[in-house]
């Protein structure tokens, strides 16, 4: 109307109090007292407020501004009209006032809106749920493990514990989440029921999590997860949340079996008046289950530990499966304080990790990562970014026992494990060849005990949640970080004119490739070989929470019981006894220091020299007729080092191969080559033998070295590898 007046040539002012005058005129509407009186819930009272509101032809805004004293804020009114807030009575008789509807209606609404609170559920909006519940039905039909159903929720109950400002009283104090089986008169499970104590939702940050939408150019996977988790699940699912300060409970049921005849994709959102003010937090409720199978209870409760490990042992998560605590995988490995010399130095038994790579922003609103310049997101638009740093943390080390399958690294993302013991950083693959080699486990038997926990938020992971985007260059960045770019041995990257390899895996595996028993490699022995069995019978028992077991004395002091028992005096043929318990250990007589045979009381003395072999080659370049460079071995030798503090008089090693084929040829050996001889051997030197491999040598060696000191004779064992 004012643009209309300006192009006229008239005043605008003239035409706006034409306006007003001619939008406040009362309209004969009916809406009587009766009509009043038959309002009996919040949805019919704000049915009949915006009907109302539309007869008389005003905004929101003009209604606003003849309430006197701003007692009715326009954007109050708009959230308590479309259901958003709740629906005050203030507010109410605010509207009948502006309306000047006389004080007959006051009293009418006043009374309607005591009717409607005392409602115990009230339907008051209806959404739209996008996209087709047919989708939901396909999605529903993907596999996913129940461990990992029951995960996904356990996910959104600390996601949304994420989001809340962080206090210092939340820190303090872990979530608590429960995860109950409800059963029927058979005995079959009827429902499943996830409750968390956390600080909950309002209606519409229930809606976000569960609706699937379109964020930018993607699918928000906002929701994504968790409905695959709860309709694979079962069909029915009606979620519970409330924050503290909300006065009622907002209450969402989804019937995938009835939406899916749903033409309009509606589902109603209701309030449950709470029970006490001070209830929050949020309840899950499955029914319709898909499977009816018995359910392994210990199992379940094992996964669930595993994958939370973390979480529930640094006190941020209470899980309770069936009203039982669920207790963390706690890690089996060596003390820091453990270390085995070698060239480079002592080498803990634990490496701890922490790199930032870089620091990026992250779009709150689709997950995009940006630059940190960008005052965007350049997927979907928003300006809600925050800070994501690209920082790796965590720690490598060595486990207490050799397993074939239970060793390998976990990795993390908020806390979650997504990778359990995961073995493909053990594998190096050649970019130039595209040729794939799995470097560790390298000594027999082929039994692996480098582990560790990585924790790298800041890399994607697919919808499950089972496997990051290990495309992606946040993942790249992780692998270097933990295994460097080269092969981990030395030799390797000799061969293939890589630097030599200083990463935290790589440490580990040159100080601890080999399984040799006693101390020098951190395995238990029995004095004559490996107690790997032994060993895991007692990570059997520190899982089980055995008292005995929980630090690594017990493998501790076996590997030195073997090194006592293996340097005894040649001749001393007494057996010795393997510890089968702490107890046993504690008490028995070959410990270091206790150097008395088992039923004498005469103290034998311990071998002051140490003698190693280690097998050593040169590289040479050649340059082929197409011009390519190849690397060949040169100068092998066989190195044989004293690094004790006495000296080996009549040294004699004897090799015996290991494995298909013969011994490497040795220049000055005698008997066919396969005995070795030096007269004197004094402390801090060493001597070399050269060596030839041909094909048929076996590609390891069994070592078995005797020599004579201070009159007695001394015998130690060692394996090599050619390679």
């Amino acid at each position: 109307m004012e643009k209309f007046a300006r192009g006229c040539g008239v005043d605008p002012r003239t035409v706006q109090e034409l306006w007003q005058e001619a939008t406040s005129r009362p309209e004969d509407i009916p809406f009587g007292l009766d009509d009043v009186e038959g309002i009996t819930s919040f949805e019919q009272l704000r049915e009949a407020m915006a009907k109302l509101l539309r007869a008389r032809r005003l905004s929101q805004r003009e209604l606003s501004q003849r309430e006197p004293f701003g007692r009715l804020p326009r954007s109050t009114l708009n959230d308590a009209l479309l259901g958003k807030t709740r629906l005050r009575k203030d507010l109410v008789l605010g509207f009948v006032r502006a309306l000047q509807l006389g004080v007959e209606q006051e009293d009418a609404w006043s009374a309607a809106w005591e009717r409607a609170s005392l409602t115990k559920s009230v339907r008051h909006q209806v959404i739209d749920f996008m996209p087709s519940p047919h989708l939901l039905q396909v999605l529903s039909d993907i596999d996913m493990p129940e461990w990992n159903c029951l995960a996904e929720l356990v996910d959104s109950a600390l996601g949304r514990q994420g989001t809340v400002s962080g206090s210092a009283a939340a820190a303090r104090s872990p979530l608590e989440v429960s995860i109950d089986f409800r059963r029927d008169a058979e005995g079959h499970d009827s429902e499943i029921v996830v409750r968390d104590q956390g600080a909950g939702m309002d209606g519409s940050q229930m809606l976000d999590s569960v609706r699937l939408s379109w964020a930018g150019n993607r699918l928000s996977v906002a929701g994504f997860g968790i409905n695959i988790a709860m309709f694979r699940l079962g069909s029915v699912v009606t979620m519970r949340t409330a924050r503290r300060e909300a006065a009622a409970w907002s209450v969402l049921s989804l019937d995938l079996r009835s939406l899916t005849h749903n033409p309009s994709w509606e589902v109603p959102l209701r309030l449950e008046p709470k029970e006490r003010k001070d209830e929050h937090g949020t309840e899950i409720t499955i029914s319709g289950l898909r499977s009816r199978r018995p359910r392994r209870m210990p199992g379940l409760r094992d996964r669930l530990g595993d994958i939370y490990s973390y979480l529930i042992r640094e006190n941020r998560l209470r899980l309770a499966l069936d009203g039982r605590l669920v207790p963390p995988r706690m890690p089996c490995v060596w003390d820091a304080a453990r270390t085995v010399e070698r060239r480079e130095g002592p080498v803990s038994a634990r490496q701890t990790i922490d790199v930032t790579l870089a620091t990026v922003q992250q779009c709150r609103a689709c997950g995009a990562s940006v630059p940190l310049d960008a005052d965007a997101c350049l997927e979907c638009g928003s300006r809600h970014l925050m800070p994501l740093p690209h920082r790796v943390w965590g720690w490598l080390g060595i486990q207490r026992y050799l397993h074939p399958t239970d060793y390998g690294i976990d990795f993390y993302r908020h806390g979650r494990k997504i990778l359990v013991r995961d073995k493909s950083l053990f594998m190096w693959s050649d970019e130039d060849t595209g040729s794939a080699l799995s470097e560790y486990p390298a000594d027999l038997p082929h039994q692996g005990r480098i582990v560790g926990e990585i924790h790298c938020d800041h890399v994607p992971v697919t919808w499950s949640k089972d496997a990051f985007a290990t495309d992606s260059s946040a993942w790249r960045g992780v692998v270097r970080v933990i295994r460097g770019q080269g092969p981990l041995g030395t030799h390797h990257s000799q061969q293939l004119a890589y630097p030599k390899n200083t990463s935290p895996l790589a440490v580990l595996f040159r100080a601890f490739r080999r399984n040799d028993p006693g101390l020098r490699c951190l395995v238990p022995g029995d004095g004559r070989r490996s107690m790997h069995k032994r060993a895991q019978e007692w990570g059997k028992l520190f899982h089980r929470g055995h008292p005995d077991f929980r630090n690594d004395q017990s493998w501790n002091e076996a590997a030195a019981a073997h090194d006592a028992q293996r340097l005894r005096p040649a001749g001393n043929d007494r057996a010795f006894v393997a510890p089968g318990s702490l107890a046993q250990l504690k008490h028995h007589p070959m410990l270091p220091g206790r150097h008395t045979p088992m039923g004498s009381s005469r103290t034998e003395p311990a071998p002051q020299a140490v003698v190693r072999c280690t097998y050593l080659f040169d590289r040479e370049a050649r340059t082929n007729r197409d011009g390519s460079v190849n690397y060949r071995a040169t100068g092998q030798r066989l190195r044989v080092s004293n690094i004790g503090s006495g000296t080996a008089d009549r040294l004699r090693i004897r090799i015996e191969p290991v494995g298909d084929g013969t011994g490497p040829l040795v220049m000055h050996a005698r008997d066919d080559g396969t005995e070795l001889t030096v007269d004197r051997l004094v402390s801090r030197t060493h001597v070399d033998f050269p060596i030839a491999r041909t094909w048929g040598t076996a590609p390891e060696a069994r070592l078995i070295m005797n020599w004579d000191e201070g009159g007695q004779e001394f015998e130690e064992i060692q394996s090599i590898r050619w390679g």
